[in-house]
């Protein structure tokens, strides 16, 4: 059932088939409502219901039927009204077939059918138009019916047993094996009011999932809509899910609250989606003043509350599978490695902003052709990345207000360490420990117990040992001897950590090792990586660590080095002692767009 309204009046429509024994016909079923504007007069509305440019067309009479019949090359394509209260088929110019409706003050009822044969079954549609039913009351169609879903599937999740990680990862299990053979391949997770969750799959369901507790020993999975158009974003606002499909956002609204979605309403359908394998429509996201975000190939997009509003901010990105809207209204978006992208990268979005794909663009204030990323990503680290989205839950240790980056590719998780300078946003990433069963698509916070939640998918370049995943990850309350900060200056760089740092191994400049390249924009897929010193050679550049200082606040270290210079990659290794003698060792992937002030 569809139901719309067009020029000021409310329309319910059924499309239909309807069989008879030696034919069959294409039917839609019209229920025309009242004009609701009082300011204008009833008018007459027309639909245009067959075209075919150059065809024969006549009116013909047959069993009393008028039929409305285009002939092309042998071939007939018919048109007919049963119930025709208000509604009559009219043949204009350059052949069409035209269904007009007349002034409408009262609720009506008509039936179009749509049939193409041979010029001797002609006869066979009008056997077909005389035996057919009357047009039925839609309104009363409308209505929530019994849920088709019934099945609540349970499942027993997995919970982690160790003791020495300050982030250990939860399993929800998946009902990979469910009676409807649905994929389970998950892009979209949110939380109810109550802290049960919705979350949708890109094969076009959603599912809502219960018992999400400690243990996670009595999981409740039911399917609650299905038919969606590879769904890879979804948000709950106002109790609603909300869907970003590759054609529209899509609101599922549970009228008899069996939980089983009855009217799906069409929110926003302005998206320009195409037959490209890639061009997705991915990560639904909003903002305090209840604005809607994604993005695709064209873009990233902002949706006004109502639905009715559209722009776009920013441009330039290749296949971007992620992105995220900080509660500061900061927006991320992150490309995948290709034409024109040499590789992966998360971009802190400026208005009328273009990042590269598709090929330069120049100006006085982008004389690279593209607006630099906040950081490149090396195909080392992550070859297809996922959503950012920013801490948010106070019983997340010291990461809170931090933003994270999902990979897709390596089904890891990542730390961003951002800063800005003259204006301009840039940083780096350091891998964090947990792991997941698929690569990485979405994330969001539970209010009731503040850990974070994951779904994951496999698909293209992934290291995802299953189709689809649903993960907690639970802050265990240990020091997580990471890097949380890092600011360049003109003379090095600083390095903050979450803990308190032993001092030998600090300030030892053995404990780092840093290295640097470049990347080469083109339209080739992805780039070798780049001496600076030598650009034509393949290669990486060591950088000296002249000296390492901690300072007074036992956390941070500054690295002095010299002939620092903006550089689309770094390395920053290190390998010191956390203050309870804990080894801290790892790397962090950064880029330099600006220097900072000197320090002294």
């Amino acid at each position: 059932m569809l139901s719309y309204e067009a020029n000021g009046r409310s329309i319910l429509e059924s499309p239909w088939f309807e069989l008879a024994e030696e034919t069959s016909a294409f039917t839609r079923t019209f229920q025309i409502g009242k004009d609701t504007r009082s300011s204008r007069g009833d008018e007459a509305h027309s639909l245009t219901v067959l075209e075919i440019k150059g065809a024969h067309a006549e009116q013909k009479t047959m069993n009393g039927h008028q039929i409305s019949v285009l002939e092309n090359d042998g071939k007939l394509f018919a048109a007919a009204i049963v119930g025709n209260a208000g509604a009559k088929l009219k043949i204009a110019d350059n052949g069409q077939v035209v269904l007009e409706f007349s002034p409408v003050k009262k609720t009506r009822l008509s039936k179009l059918f749509l049939w193409t044969g041979a010029s001797d079954e002609l006869p066979k549609f009008a056997a077909l138009l005389e035996n057919s039913s009357s047009p039925e009351n839609l309104q009363a169609l409308t209505k929530a019916g019994e849920a088709r879903w019934q099945e609540i599937i349970s499942t027993k999740g997995e919970v982690s047993r160790s003791s020495s990680e300050p982030y250990v990862v939860d399993t929800i299990t998946v009902p990979y094996e469910n009676s409807y053979q649905a994929l389970m391949f998950l892009s979209g997770v949110d939380f109810f009011p109550n802290g049960d969750a919705a979350v949708c799959s890109i094969h076009g369901d959603v599912w809502l999932v219960g018992g999400i507790d400690d243990q996670l020993q009595n999981i409740k999975w039911k399917r609650f809509a299905t038919g969606l158009f590879q769904p890879l974003g979804l948000k709950i606002v106002n109790g609603d899910v909300h869907i970003l499909g590759r054609d529209q956002i899509t609101v599922l609204h549970d009228r008899n609250h069996d939980g089983e979605a009855d009217f799906y309403e069409n929110f926003y359908n302005g998206i320009q989606t195409s037959e490209g394998g890639h061009d997705y429509v991915t990560c639904l996201e909003t903002d305090r003043q209840g604005n809607f975000y994604y993005v695709d190939p064209a873009g990233v997009h902002r949706v006004s509350p109502n639905g009715r509003k559209h722009e776009t901010i920013a441009t330039g990105w290749r296949n971007p599978n992620g992105m995220s809207v900080s509660p500061e209204g900061i927006i991320t978006v992150a490309p995948q490695e290709g034409h024109w992208t040499p590789t992966s990268a998360i971009c802190e979005v400026k208005p009328s902003g273009y990042y590269g794909f598709g090929g330069p663009q120049i100006t006085s204030e982008r004389p690279l052709g593209y607006d630099t990323p906040l950081c490149w990503i090396p195909r080392i680290m992550d070859n297809s990345t996922g959503s950012q989205l920013w801490v948010t839950s106070e019983k997340w240790g010291p990461l809170t207000a931090q933003m994270l980056n999902l990979s897709y590719g390596r089904c890891t998780m990542m730390l961003v360490l951002r800063e800005v300078v003259n204006g301009c946003a840039q940083g780096g990433v350091v891998q964090m420990k947990p792991r997941f069963l698929s690569g990485a698509m979405r994330g969001t916070f539970r209010k009731q117990d503040g850990q974070l939640y994951v779904v994951g998918s496999m698909g293209w370049s992934t290291s995802a040992t299953r189709d689809g995943s649903f993960q907690r990850v639970r802050y265990t309350g240990k020091d997580i001897n990471l890097p949380m900060q890092l600011k360049v200056r003109q003379n090095g760089i600083q390095l903050t950590f979450s803990d308190a740092l032993e001092k030998e191994t600090a300030e030892d400049p053995g404990s780092y090792g840093i290295e640097q390249w470049n990347y080469r924009y083109s339209k080739e897929y992805g780039s070798k990586e780049y001496s600076v010193h030598s650009p034509e050679e393949v290669g990486h550049d060591p950088m000296d660590v002249e000296s390492a200082k901690l300072l007074a606040d036992g956390r941070t270290v500054f690295l002095e080095i010299p002939n620092l210079q903006p550089v689309m990659q770094m390395q920053i290794q290190y390998n010191v002692n956390a203050a309870d003698g804990k080894t801290i060792r790892g790397e962090i992937f950064n880029t330099i767009n600006q220097l900072g002030p000197r320090k002294n």
